[in-house]
């Protein structure tokens, strides 16, 4: 967003797996990737701080980030 700090989930680097056997076979899905958080949000602890909600709200971190995720691209696709 113009104006705005990113996210925290900056370098978001997807793998791509070929799933193998039945009519799949050769098909690339994005169905996983890494999160790197910068040096200079470190700081501001969010891997920690997800962790401390995922326990108060009994949700994992990738719950949790999964959400914000697709939260976040409905708000923008929006616009």
């Amino acid at each position: 967003m113009k104006g705005q700090p990113a996210l925290g989930l900056a370098a978001m680097a997807p793998i791509i797996e070929k799933v193998k056997g039945g009519g799949m076979a050769g098909k690339a899905i994005l169905d996983k990737m890494s999160i790197y958080v910068p040096q200079g949000r470190l700081k501001e602890k969010p891997v920690e701080r997800l962790m401390k909600l995922g326990e108060k709200r009994d949700r994992s971190v990738n719950y949790l980030v999964v959400e914000a995720i697709l939260q976040y691209l409905e708000k923008e696709e929006k616009q």
